[in-house]
């Protein structure tokens, strides 16, 4: 049995974190997370009435914090490598797109407070969603990009590009710079 000691925000969630990549959503359980933490399952009850309510604040922290980092990109970088910026930090928080699907296979009675997060974290993907089309208009004002894409496919297909498996084969900076060159180049060979 683990020793009672106070836990941070930090330390609970990073232990979620690694036990979620260790076990997945249906192997996470307070038992296996207080013997990472090596507290009593009764010191993580003070904190959270189950997991479910664990995990959904885990994952709203997540998106809270990839946006907090894309807020910060500095704005006086020209907006075609804010972009490039914001590619890097998404691809660098892939984990995020395994959020709502892990939200809606969490089983739990209380289906309002899923609803709940649920919304919350759209609310937040959203808040990604804008900053990335904001940050596009730019790129096009400015005549940096051309205005003959439509803003929002290139929007999808950066923020989709976390789903892109070739990322884990050849690494997170590389993709970035590949899928970077492919928007700003496109694919016909220039002489």
């Amino acid at each position: 049995m683990g020793r009672k000691k106070l836990l941070t925000k930090k330390e609970l969630f990073n232990a979620t974190g690694e036990l979620l990549l260790k076990e997945g959503i249906h192997g996470f359980h307070f038992k296996k997370l207080a013997e990472e933490l090596e507290v009593g399952r009764s010191t993580l009850y003070e904190y959270y009435r189950n997991k479910e309510d664990l995990l959904v604040a885990y994952f709203k922290e997540l998106m809270k914090a990839m946006n907090e980092r894309i807020e910060a990109i500095p704005k006086n970088l020209p907006a075609n490598l804010r972009l490039k910026e914001f590619l890097y930090i998404l691809l660098n928080h892939d984990e995020i797109h395994q959020v709502e699907r892990m939200i809606r296979d969490i089983q739990t009675s209380d289906q309002e407070l899923v609803a709940y997060y649920l919304k919350e974290l759209a609310s937040e993907q959203q808040k990604t969603y804008t900053m990335l089309t904001a940050c596009i208009e730019i790129a096009k004002m400015e005549k940096i990009w051309s205005d003959d894409v439509d803003t929002q496919l290139i929007a999808d297909i950066i923020f989709h590009a976390i789903l892109f498996r070739y990322k884990k084969t050849i690494g997170t900076e590389q993709m970035t710079h590949q899928l970077f060159r492919l928007f700003e180049n496109g694919l016909l060979h220039k002489e």
